[in-house]
C-alpha cells in the first residue's frame, strides 16, 4: 500500500524530473457546427401519387374508349344514312326511268300507228290501182290479151307490199333503238350519282378509313401479323389506332400500316398469312352497283364503273 504521510527527516530534496501519471485523459473537443432543421414533408407519399396517376390512367382509358365507340356508332350511321340515300336516289331515278320509258313507248306506238295506218292507205291505194288496172287490163284483154293486164296489176301490188314491209321493219328498229338509248342513259346516270354519293362521304368523312379498318379485321382468321394497306392521306389517322385495332380484333398481334396508292381515300386492304381482306371503296362501289341493277327493273347493258378516284 503506498505511503501517503511522510516526516520531516523522511523527505528528500531530487532534481529529477518526474511525471505523474492521470487518472484520466483530457481530449480538446472540437466545435461541432449545427445544421439547419430540414422541413418535414407533409405532402402526398409515392404511393399516392401512383395511386392518382393510376386512377387518371383509367379515366383517361374510359374516356378514350367512350369516344372510340361514339366515334364507331356515328360512322356507322353515317354509313347507313349513306345507303338509305343511295337506295332512295336509285328509286327516285327507277321511277323516273319508267316514265320516260313509257314515254318512249307511247311514242313508239304513235309512230308505228302512223305507219300502220300509212300501210292500210298504201294497201288500199294498192287494190283500188290493181281493180282499176284490171278492169283496164280486162277491156283491153281482148286486144292485148287479158293475162298481161293481169301481170302487170300484181306486179305492182307486190312492189306496193315489199314498200310497207320496209316502212314497218324500220319503224321496229327506230323504236327498239329509243329504248335501248333511254334505258341505257338512266342506268348510267344512277350509277354515276351513287358513285359521287360515296365520293363525297369518304372525301369528308376521315374517320371512313377507321370504321372500314374495324369491319375488315372482324373478318380475319387465325392469329398472325397483319399487314393495313391505306390511302397516303390515312396513313396518319390509321395509326393513331393501331392500339384500338388491336384490342377490337384478338386474333391479331401485330399491325403494320403502310401507304398503298391504289387504294383510295377511306378503304384499305388488309393482308394476312392466309390472304388478303379488300376493303377499297371503288370495291364497295361495285359491290352497291350489283345490288341496284338487281333492284332495277331495266335489264341492259351497264358500263364498267371507273374506281373512285381523289380530285
Amino acid at each position: 500500500m503506498a505511503k501517503t504521510v511522510f516526516r520531516p527527516n523522511e523527505i528528500k530534496v531530487s532534481n529529477e524530473h518526474v511525471q505523474l501519471q492521470l487518472a484520466r485523459k483530457f481530449v480538446v473537443e472540437e466545435p461541432v457546427e449545427e445544421s439547419p432543421e430540414e422541413p418535414i414533408y407533409e405532402g402526398p407519399t409515392a404511393d399516392d401519387l401512383r395511386r392518382e396517376a393510376e386512377h387518371f390512367r383509367m379515366e383517361f382509358e374510359r374516356d378514350k374508349q367512350a369516344m372510340l365507340a361514339e366515334a364507331q356508332s356515328r360512322s356507322e350511321e353515317i354509313l347507313k344514312e349513306a345507303e338509305k340515300a343511295a337506295f332512295d336516289e336509285v328509286k327516285r331515278k327507277t321511277d323516273q326511268a319508267q316514265i320516260i320509258k313509257r314515254q318512249a313507248q307511247d311514242e313508239a306506238d304513235s309512230i308505228i300507228a302512223q305507219a300502220e295506218k300509212r300501210a292500210r292507205e298504201i294497201i288500199a291505194e294498192a287494190e283500188m290501182k290493181k281493180d282499176a288496172q284490171l278492169k283496164d287490163g280486162y277491156k283491153d284483154g281482148f286486144a292485148s290479151g287479158q293475162e298481161a293486164g293481169f301481170k302487170e296489176g300484181n306486179l305492182e301490188a307486190e312492189r306496193l307490199t315489199d314498200r310497207l314491209h320496209t316502212i314497218i321493219e324500220r319503224m321496229m328498229d327506230k323504236r327498239q333503238e329509243i329504248l335501248s338509248e333511254t334505258e341505257q342513259q338512266i342506268v348510267d346516270l344512277v350509277l354515276m350519282m351513287t358513285r359521287k354519293i360515296v365520293k363525297v362521304i369518304s372525301e369528308n368523312q376521315r374517320n371512313i378509313v377507321v370504321s372500314n379498318v374495324v369491319q375488315a379485321l372482324r373478318k380475319v382468321k387465325g392469329r398472325g401479323d397483319v399487314i393495313i394497306r391505306v390511302n397516303l392521306a390515312d396513313v396518319a389517322m390509321t395509326t393513331q389506332h393501331i392500339k384500338d385495332f388491336l384490342s377490337s380484333a384478338e386474333n391479331v398481334k401485330n399491325i403494320t400500316v403502310v401507304e398503298d396508292t391504289t387504294v383510295d381515300r377511306g378503304g384499305c386492304v388488309i393482308e394476312t398469312d392466309f390472304g388478303a381482306i379488300d376493303a377499297r371503296i371503288s370495291s364497295q362501289l361495285n359491290e352497291i352497283e350489283q345490288r341496284i341493277l338487281e333492284v332495277s327493273p331495266i335489264r341492259t347493258r351497264v358500263k364498267t364503273a371507273n374506281p373512285v378516284t381523289q380530285d
